[in-house]
C-alpha cells in the first residue's frame, strides 16, 4: 500500500515538472506579448500574459524584434521592458 502511494507522488511530482518546464520554455521563447490591436508591446510575465486578450495576442522574442514590428514598449507596474531589453 505504501509502495503505491509513493508511486502516485512520484508520478505527480514527474509529471509537475515536465508539465511545468515546458511553460516556462514556451515563456522563454515568447519573451514578450503584443496586442495586435494597440500595436503596444508587454513583458511576458506575470500579470501582464493576461493583460492583452488572447485574441490579439502576438508573440515576440525580444523587444527589438516588436519594436522593428511597429510595436510601442509599455511600462506596467513592475515590468520594466520599455527602458531595457532583457
Amino acid at each position: 500500500m505504501l509502495a503505491m502511494k509513493l508511486q502516485w507522488i512520484l508520478c505527480f511530482v514527474f509529471a509537475a515538472a515536465a508539465f511545468g518546464c515546458k511553460d516556462l520554455k514556451d515563456q522563454q521563447l515568447n519573451a514578450y506579448v503584443g496586442d495586435s490591436q494597440t500595436k503596444v508591446v508587454y513583458k511576458n510575465v506575470g500579470k501582464n500574459t493576461t493583460i492583452v486578450p488572447e485574441s490579439r495576442r502576438v508573440f515576440f522574442k525580444s523587444q527589438s524584434e516588436a519594436t522593428d514590428q511597429g510595436y510601442t514598449p509599455n511600462n506596467v507596474a513592475g515590468d520594466t521592458s520599455g527602458s531595457s531589453e532583457e
